[in-house]
């Protein structure tokens, strides 16, 4: 009878959950050519294919068979090693992060911590990155995902932060043909209105404020009803909104950072372990378009 070492479970489900090899290895702190060779272990051992190749991590049908297998597997593994080792890990966890990113960004970033660690209590606070970064300095949160402009140089941890591209978006294209450009924005001090702002003043285009809302269903229903067009990061906009990257009438926007902040020698056990799910998340966010 062939064993399954909980190892190799443990890394597939964490690639097909992520949704890549690197996030994977980022997570579970190995490298991606050690995940890449815990795969074809777990193939070999099988003999069986569990990925399509070729596919962007596509399962086969064992592989969808072993993916819901595994995670009752390790269910019942972690469960257990919690119980009789007393490594029931719990906490309070203050968190600040930007409108844009509660939706496209937390759920998939905190998704199986709460499985994992189910004593972990987070308590999020939305805001426009200026307010987080200000409570942040306060201490008011304990980890905090801020936007801000892309630095020329950076010393922080690679996994603690990505560079994304800004772009334009709207329901209705014709609006970047406006001689006054209508724009839905958050309130002042939002890193996205500001260069809003100072793009379109530098290319000499006038511009009004329709809409200001500090909500981000508020901006996107703003959006979606036809009142103007606004600007995200392209790794967070809904799907069903038009992007508008290139355009005569309207400028380029650049890029923007975004990144953790946390105080190292402060964080508790539980916080550590919350700043591993975000550093994965962050790093499985939507690559910007070439």
């Amino acid at each position: 009878m062939k064993n399954i070492p909980t190892d190799l479970l443990r890394t597939f489900v964490t690639i097909k959950d992520l949704g890549g090899f690197t996030s994977a290895g980022e997570l579970l702190g190995r490298s991606q050519p050690a995940i890449s060779l815990q795969i074809k272990k777990l193939e070999s051992l099988l003999d069986t294919q569990i990925f399509l190749r070729g596919s962007n991590l596509e399962l086969t049908e064992d592989g969808e068979y072993l993916y819901q297998a595994a995670k009752q597997i390790l269910e019942i593994n972690d469960r257990a090693i919690s119980h009789l080792n007393g490594e029931n890990i719990s906490g309070r966890v203050r968190l600040g992060i930007p409108n844009d990113f509660e939706l496209a960004f937390l759920p998939k970033a905190l998704r199986n911590l709460s499985r994992t660690y189910p004593n972990i209590m987070i308590e999020v606070d939305c805001d426009i990155s200026k307010i987080i970064y200000q409570r942040f300095q306060k201490h008011q949160y304990d980890i905090c995902l801020i936007m801000e402009p892309e630095r020329s140089q950076e010393d922080r941890d690679s996994r603690d932060y990505r560079t994304d591209t800004l772009t334009w978006i709207m329901k209705t294209k014709g609006f970047s043909e406006f001689d006054i450009v209508p724009l839905v924005t958050y309130p002042q001090g939002c890193i996205y209105r500001s260069i809003l702002e100072r793009c379109l003043e530098e290319e000499g285009k006038d511009y009004r404020i329709v809409y200001t809302s500090p909500s981000l269903l508020g901006i996107i229903s703003a959006v979606e009803e036809g009142l103007g067009l606004t600007a995200m990061a392209t790794s967070v906009v809904p799907p069903h909104l038009s992007k508008v990257l290139e355009t005569d009438s309207l400028p380029r926007l650049g890029s923007v950072s975004i990144g953790l902040y946390y105080r190292e020698r402060e964080l508790s056990v539980a916080s550590r372990y919350v700043l591993d799910f975000l550093r994965a998340g962050l790093a499985n966010l939507a690559p910007p378009p070439l």
